[in-house]
Formats: structure tokens, sequence, C-alpha cells
């Protein structure tokens, strides 16, 4: 592509989220406080009780599973930080071999649109690592790490009216 047409490409492409892993979430939303002003967290456990329809390497995955997720916005860019606790997810292993930090960046995918990204990124020999449901918002990891050096995430990104009692505000004080 030229430099022109990656310009008109990338016009309306909307980058929704970046997300780092953490072995420690508590310690590390304390460290983007202090350190970079960013917060409120909102903090909530994805498990198999929450999430619907997770496969990892094109497996379903039917034993339970478990991560924290913390959110902050930015602007109009969503931090994500996710610390897993048990079970078969991708974040472990990049954990266990990166350590942490950069695990991905997030597209947001209009549903209409959604299955032509997908084979556009298959038709280059990209494939999906792990997708599942939040409730109506799906995610679909991109197997882009080999040659980009971190996940590209894709999603629809819609408003989630989570039920009460399912996320905590980090830090805890209610000022």
């Amino acid at each position: 592509m030229t430099n022109q047409e990656l310009a008109e490409y990338n016009k309306h492409r909307k980058m929704y989220q970046f997300c780092c892993i953490t072995g420690d979430i508590e310690k590390t939303m304390q460290a983007w406080v202090d350190i970079l002003k960013v917060g409120p967290w909102q903090v909530r456990h994805f498990n198999d009780k929450t999430m619907s329809s997770l496969t990892v390497g094109g497996k379903k995955i039917t034993e339970p599973f478990e991560m924290i997720i913390a959110i902050s916005k930015v602007g109009d860019m969503e931090i994500e930080l996710i610390q897993p606790v048990h079970g078969p997810t991708i974040y472990q292993e990049f954990l266990d071999r990166r350590g942490p930090g950069l695990f991905h960046v997030k597209e947001k995918i209009a549903t209409e649109d959604w299955d032509a990204t997908v084979k556009e990124f298959a038709d280059k020999g990209v494939g999906i690592l792990q997708t599942g449901w939040f409730f109506d918002d799906v995610h679909a990891y991109m197997d882009t790490e080999p040659t980009c050096d971190f996940i590209w995430e894709l999603g629809n990104c819609p408003v989630i009216d989570v039920p009460e009692g399912m996320t905590r505000i980090f830090p805890y004080n209610n000022d």
C-alpha cells in the first residue's frame, strides 16, 4: 500500500484498548495510580461462570478458569490489566514466557465487519489464539506476536450493563 492508501485505510479505524499482563494486579494498579495518575480501575473476575464459549487454540474450554481484569479510561483509550489466576487461557503462558508488560492492542470491529476482518487475517496466515464472550462483548486474540511482537485483539466493544456486585473500584476510597 502507498502512504496515501494507508492513511485513508486507517482514517476511520478505532484503536480501543491496550492491555498489559501482570502477575500482581493490585501492585500494578497501585503503581499506575501513584506514578502515572491512571485510575480509578474497574476490577472484575472473569471465569467459567461469567464468560461463555471460551476457545483456546481452536478448542472449547470446559474446565474451570479465572482471570482478574482491571480497566481504566484515559481519554478515549481503555487501559486493561490482566492477571491470570488459573485455567487454560493464553495469559499465564504469555506471562511465563515474556514476563509482565504489553500483551495486546485492541481494535473495535463493527459486527457487520467481523467475519470479513477475521478472514482478512486468516488470508495472511494469522489465526485466532483465543476467543470468548463476556455478555455481548466478544474478543478474538489474533496470533500476531511472531511478526508484530504483541497480540492484536479484535472486539465489538459494546457498552455492557454489568450486574451490580460484579465490579469493584480501585483505589478503595470513596471520594
